[in-house]
């Protein structure tokens, strides 16, 4: 009995083996049929310090509340998940946009935040003037409840813009 069940048990690892790999083979094959958007970030734009017209430089803007006294390690880990947001939004809904953040730079810029209300209001101004605005909820492991907001990252977008949004906030 020891023999057929072994070889019923190598029967069907063999099976999965092959079944894993050769799925392997295909998810791969077509993955690298999809179209990559390599032109938004180029090599030396990190070497940037001059810009083309600074009056109408693009920038994201990321409001932290200073309501909840976050450590400053938790504020950047914040901000970081609110730059990848900012980011992923933007590729998707505009790239020009992106793009255009990106020659300029990728200029971040923290403002204080004084309460949850000024953040949905903030918002709610940004959505008002098509601009995009991602707030980031914390998971409530270290030192905020969970699912409180903690930053609102809006744009990339034009000063001009941003101005009108967030002109009246005072860096963090």
């Amino acid at each position: 009995m020891g023999i057929i069940s072994s070889n019923a048990y190598l029967a069907v690892f063999s099976a999965g083996t092959l079944i894993g790999a050769t799925s392997t083979y295909i998810l791969l094959k077509y993955l690298r049929k999809l179209p990559v958007n390599n032109n938004i970030w180029k090599p030396g734009m990190e070497e940037r310090f001059e810009f083309e017209d600074p009056n109408d430089e693009y920038r994201l803007i990321m409001g932290v509340r200073n309501d909840l006294k976050m450590q400053k390690g938790k504020v950047a880990a914040q901000c970081g998940h609110a730059a990848v947001a900012a980011y992923a939004k933007a590729l998707n809904h505009t790239p020009k946009t992106l793009k255009r953040w990106l020659k300029y730079g990728g200029t971040k810029i923290a403002v204080r935040v004084d309460s949850e209300q000024e953040l949905l209001d903030l918002e709610k101004k940004a959505k008002e003037l098509k601009v995009l605005a991602s707030v980031i909820r914390d998971a409530g492991q270290t030192q905020v409840a969970p699912g409180s907001r903690t930053v609102i990252a809006i744009g990339p977008a034009p000063k001009s813009v941003l101005d009108k949004i967030t002109g009246h906030l005072k860096l963090y």
